[in-house]
């Protein structure tokens, strides 16, 4: 387990901007968790993740939709954010880590308005794939852990 700032401003309210979080990268991940994603700096997400990573960020908190193949076989695993609701799709190949964020919850879930929240996971549930998912990078951990 270690800690981590959280860059979760497409999570808000769920995860405001700068929350400390902690992330267990020994547990598997299930549809509807939360998930800290660290994106690979080289491959088709490279400019995203310079851009994380030049305003000190290590990546990005999501909602894990899951995980599916396309048409050529490669797989893909889906991730949610609700400000705004929408779906990043992101290949297996580019994906640096993938850690569970101490058991899947926000931190702050009884503050949230439950309506708000059962819209926004309406709005993603097309994308919601279902299953389990093994952390990726379970040996991963980022510079300067605040543990």
């Amino acid at each position: 387990m270690y800690s981590f700032l959280a860059h979760g401003y497409c999570l808000s309210p769920l995860v405001p901007d700068g929350s400390l979080l902690k992330a267990d990268p020994s547990q598997p991940i299930h549809a509807g968790q939360l998930v800290a994603v660290v994106l690979k700096q080289e491959g088709s997400f490279r400019g995203f993740s310079t851009s994380l990573d030049s305003s000190g960020l290590l990546g990005v908190t999501k909602v894990f939709l899951g995980r599916t193949e396309t048409a050529r076989g490669e797989w893909v695993y889906l991730f949610g954010q609700f400000d705004p609701p929408s779906v990043l799709i992101v290949p297996r190949k580019d994906l640096e880590a993938m850690h569970l964020i101490a058991d899947g919850k926000p931190p702050h879930e009884n503050d949230i308005d439950s309506e708000t929240l059962a819209e926004t996971m309406d709005l993603l549930s097309p994308f919601i794939r279902g299953g389990t998912s093994e952390p990726i990078g379970p040996d991963w951990r980022p510079k300067g852990d605040l543990q």
